[in-house]
């Protein structure tokens, strides 16, 4: 598919730096012009306003250019993983959360807004949007709209976010504990293998 790539050169020592306060990063991005079918929706003091991102390719687009890197790469993920999820045609039950999403300035973050049930309903008309899932910022928000149109036709239709549904607190600790007995059983298999090397290496000796 086609992408448009934002290189990210020549940034402000203080944006681009690393840890270390002296090496400067060159990031590189991948956006899908899809993202400009997603649609920023303006508070009413910011409609007039020229500057202002009107989908999240412009989105990206600025983050980048303020040199807010983690920012951009969070918007990446959100959307990259909701256009994969319409790509799997799920069946809008298991595992799912369909509703109405925010973009956050703070963070980047995009999805469902915090404590929202991800049944398609009740955010629709709500406003302020937010406050964010991720970070919990309740003023830098803007409800986005997501669009689709069928190849063939000129009519664009709004369609709901969609996103993956956070673990319960009990799937979350299977999760965990199952995280946890594989690198066990992985350190396991690398001690035995190293034991299984040092025997064999000790009777070579022993027979030389």
């Amino acid at each position: 598919s086609t992408h448009c790539t934002f290189p990210l050169k020549n940034m402000s020592t203080a944006a681009a730096a690393s840890t270390d306060g002296q090496v400067l990063r060159e990031v590189e991005l991948k956006i899908s012009p899809q993202y400009a079918t997603i649609h920023v929706l303006p508070k009413p003091d910011e409609i007039h306003d020229a500057n202002f991102p009107r989908n999240l390719h412009n989105a990206a687009e600025l983050f980048l250019r303020v040199g807010m890197i983690q920012s951009a790469q969070n918007i990446k993920g959100c959307t990259d993983a909701m256009i994969f999820l319409y790509g799997d045609n799920p069946d809008g039950k298991t595992g799912i959360r369909l509703g109405r999403a925010c973009v956050c300035w703070n963070c980047g973050y995009c999805g469902l807004p915090k404590d929202d049930k991800g049944d398609a309903a009740g955010t629709k008309n709500k406003d302020p949007p937010g406050p964010c899932s991720s970070c919990g910022e309740k003023d830098q928000v803007n409800w986005l709209r997501v669009t689709s149109q069928k190849e063939g036709e000129k009519k664009v239709a709004e369609v709901p976010w969609i996103e993956l549904a956070p673990l319960s607190e009990e799937d979350a600790k299977k999760k965990k504990e199952a995280v946890l007995v594989a690198k066990r059983k992985e350190v396991e298999i690398r001690v035995k293998k190293a034991m299984e090397e040092r025997a064999a290496v000790e009777h070579n000796a022993d027979n030389a």
